[in-house]
């Protein structure tokens, strides 16, 4: 049912209340990025036995359909993620998205659970990857729609932490249930956790369409940013609160007098925004006759951030470092220390533990800012990266050694995707506001959010391919330290361009009409 039909519904839905209310809606996309950790993370201490054991994969080939298989989910990730986003926008519904994705989820698993064959393998994975996308691209701006701006870090933290947490827990139980009990019964626990995510997403209600049978409306707010912030790509893009921001009468075209008293955006009525026009730059090569400007001229607008451009970086940074360990790190601890698939699931424990602090590491960034605490996660991670490469003997020094950088590692991680997804949202507040002309009533969340979609997606393919090279072809120290220079690059951008202390800190347009 589309935004249009339930807008038009006259008989007010069954529990409408509890259905559309924040927390619902919140656990909702907090179980369906549960699912896409546990289901990619469940496969990932199985597939190194069962593509011998059972797909017949020789053991030097292992490393290769290793990197095939989250090459594979990455690239459909992506791609799938923008397409995602124009439906959730087109049909004005995010919900129908993640209940397609969420089907989209089962057939793959189904076909993961069956397939014997490697190149079938690679075809469930492509179903997860693309199932997958409906949880940044429809469910992270469903998010956004709902909860108050001051929070967003908050309610952000805690939706990552899902999917971490199912990282959490998938490798462990899955390894446990693999050495215990063989391949298939893995697939139980995965088909119980869709089976759930599938009854949240079809029972929630968005509130935007149902806003006439909610007393508070429901409706998200439109923010501004406060006096003290501007967008670092965009000019005159301070917009302040109750200072009267001076403008050319000449470029008044109704000619109408404003007073300073009232509350202004760059000079003009908070009732009418400014109708600003697509930058006339992108780099040096956007201009008005460059066909990427006319044919995509939303998404020309957001790329041409800077702070928004740091902020997908490194979310991409992160994607790729988590995903390099999914590659080598059953394989190095199989190879060093013996270890089963119940000991590599165990490994990964302490490398997503810290992820259940994903709400508290998002209050931080709510209180100190997204530009701190994501630099304090790229310092943390690179040390902790550069420490790794010093474990390469079979001794219980190292195991441990291991074991407590992973956590660091995990921590440092978490530090950096919370604060800057958060970042995305209020740069794509204040670029909304500048250029309402330019993304209309569907406004810039879930386009944003397939950018996360698509870091994450090149990052799948990247980080398995890249690390799994170095691994292979030359050592284990080799891949930490090229990870380190990724992080190192990350945070370049961060330093430069991502919101400060005052960057979560919006007042609303009516408080001051």
């Amino acid at each position: 049912m589309d935004e249009h039909a339930l807008s038009t519904r006259k008989t007010k839905p069954a529990l409408l209340k509890l259905r559309s209310s924040k927390w619902l809606i919140g656990f909702t996309v907090f179980v369906a990025a549960f699912n896409d950790g546990f289901g990619y993370g469940a496969i990932v201490p199985v597939l190194p036995f069962s593509l011998v054991e059972r797909s017949g994969v020789r053991e030097k080939d292992v490393q290769f359909w290793l990197s095939t298989l989250l090459v594979a989910f990455g690239l459909s990730l992506a791609l799938a993620a923008p397409f995602t986003a124009w439906a959730g926008d087109k049909l004005g519904n995010r919900r129908m998205p993640m209940i397609l994705g969420s089907l989209l989820a089962l057939v793959g698993t189904a076909v993961f659970c069956i397939a014997e064959a490697p190149w079938l393998l690679v075809v469930a994975r492509l179903c997860q990857g693309a199932s997958n996308a409906a949880v940044y691209s429809a469910g992270l701006p469903l998010i956004a729609d709902t909860v108050s701006s001051d929070d967003v870090g908050s309610w952000m933290g805690f939706v990552f932490s899902g999917m971490t947490g199912g990282f959490l827990v998938s490798p462990f139980l899955a390894g446990i249930v693999y050495a215990k009990a063989g391949y298939l019964p893995v697939f139980i626990l995965v088909f119980a956790a869709l089976a759930f995510d599938l009854f949240l997403r079809i029972i929630i209600i968005e509130k935007k369409p149902m806003a006439r049978f909610i007393s508070d409306g429901g409706q998200r707010d439109r923010y501004k940013a406060t006096p003290n912030e501007s967008s670092p790509r965009l000019p005159n893009s301070n917009l302040t609160g109750n200072n009267h921001h001076e403008s050319d009468p000449a470029e008044d075209s109704d000619g109408e007098h404003r007073s300073s008293g009232n509350s202004t955006v760059n000079g003009t009525d908070p009732d009418k925004p400014p109708k600003a026009k697509i930058p006339l730059t992108f780099g040096s090569q956007l201009n008005p006759a460059f066909w990427f400007r006319n044919a995509f001229p939303r998404m020309a607008t957001l790329l041409n951030s800077p702070r928004l451009s740091a902020a997908v970086y490194g979310c991409f940074t992160y994607g790729t470092v988590i995903c390099s360990f999914d590659a080598i790190l059953p394989l190095f601890v199989h190879r060093t220390f013996g270890w089963d698939s119940q000991g590599v699931g165990l490994i990964f424990l302490a490398l997503t533990v810290p992820a259940l602090a994903g709400a508290a590491f998002g209050a931080v960034s709510d209180r100190y800012g997204p530009k701190r605490v994501s630099l304090s996660g790229f310092v943390i991670a690179s040390v902790s990266l550069a420490l790794l490469a010093l474990v390469r003997d079979d001794s219980n020094a190292a195991k441990a050694g291991l074991t407590v950088l992973l956590f660091t590692l995990g921590t440092g991680m978490n530090l950096i995707l919370t604060p800057l997804a958060a970042d995305m949202l209020y740069e794509a507040n204040i670029i909304e506001e500048q250029y309402p002309d330019v993304f209309g009533d569907a406004g810039t969340y879930a386009l944003v959010y397939s950018f996360l979609c698509v870091a994450f997606g090149l990052a799948t393919s990247v980080g398995p391919a890249w690390s799994g090279f170095m691994f292979e072809d030359i050592n284990w120290a080799a891949a930490m330290i090229s990870l380190v220079a990724f992080c190192l690059l990350g945070g370049v951008g961060v330093f430069f361009y991502t919101g400060g202390a005052e960057a979560g800190k919006r007042v609303r347009l009516d408080e001051h009409v």
